[in-house]
């Protein structure tokens, strides 16, 4: 249902009839949810229409580097949605084709076509397994030049590398949004590892082939290190604050921790247990683990 104060349409720009009529909710969500350039190309615009269209809707959208932080695990929070002005269009109407009064677009932009790119890579892995994605096969799918394919991506393997980056930000997204309004420490590790248990039920699979390629992990390697350090450190921060525990004390049982829930996720991704056996095995193990750390090193609230 619609809310209320959506209930008039007036459309942004002349367009077709057949346009996709969006209002400003389903905007706000869209743009939230993936990159402005993935979600402009899904719509048929440019990053800077998109931009464009948001500005006029007063649509806050991610600025630059949000989901490079998503990816390294902080949470970041989204930008409220403000109300409506009055006065201001309150959908948006977004037409197959450009109306005829604009001037028709001639090329993709490096981003827009980088990220088709990716999107081909993407739906091979997940129809034919890693090994059907070659940058010639990608290029071909795309009526593109293989030559053309490795101005985005210097190797396959760097192609595979930043389809696992996407995924680990979609699991990074779920995993914090499932804690975000939760303000006790132990409370919020419980849901993050949970979610991370259900998003690997979804999409371990295809995660657990792109990460068993030896040159998509060294390719990640030292993105891996440096994201695995920072969450210890936001750990060790977080139950210092809130439970007087040493940081050295929590980095080791964080460490533990987080060890326990990934090798769950393995098992769990390869298809060795199921999601309920994963959460069976793994959250007693980390509630009781937590439990005693703030019983022997800390201090209750």
């Amino acid at each position: 249902m619609r809310d209320p104060i959506d209930s008039d349409s007036v459309p942004i720009d002349p367009v077709a009839a057949d346009g996709t009529q969006l209002s400003r909710r389903e905007i706000y969500d869209l743009v939230w949810s993936k990159s402005m350039t993935t979600i402009a190309s899904e719509l048929g615009l440019s990053g800077n229409g998109l931009a464009k269209i948001c500005d006029r809707l007063l649509v806050p959208y991610p600025t630059r580097g949000y989901w490079a932080k998503v990816y390294a695990g902080k949470d970041e929070a989204q930008t409220p949605l403000p109300p409506a002005p009055a006065g201001i269009d309150l959908h948006a109407t977004i037409a197959p084709a450009r109306s005829r009064s604009r001037r028709p677009r001639q090329r993709l932009t490096r981003e827009e076509r980088r990220e088709k790119i990716l999107a081909q890579g993407e739906a091979l892995v997940r129809a034919e397994g890693v090994h059907a994605v070659s940058m010639k096969r990608v290029a071909r799918d795309l009526g593109m030049s293989e030559a053309q394919s490795y101005n985005y991506f210097k190797s396959a393997a760097e192609l595979l590398a930043a389809i696992a980056r996407s995924e680990l930000v979609e699991m990074n997204k779920a995993r914090l949004a499932a804690s975000r309004h939760c303000t006790d420490p132990r409370m919020r590790y419980t849901l993050t590892t949970l979610a991370y248990l259900r998003q690997v039920a979804t999409r371990g699979e295809v995660l657990q082939q792109l990460l068993g390629l030896p040159d998509v992990r060294a390719i990640l390697r030292e993105e891996h290190e440096d994201r695995r350090n920072a969450n210890r450190k936001v750990f060790g921060d977080v139950y210092q604050e809130a439970y007087r525990v040493p940081p050295q004390v929590s980095a080791i049982v964080g460490a533990m921790l987080t060890a326990l829930s990934l090798r769950g996720g393995r098992l769990l991704a390869r298809g060795k247990i199921d999601l309920a056996t994963a959460e069976r095995l793994v959250m007693p193990a980390i509630g009781g683990g937590q439990a005693h750390m703030i019983d022997r090193y800390g201090t209750r609230s």
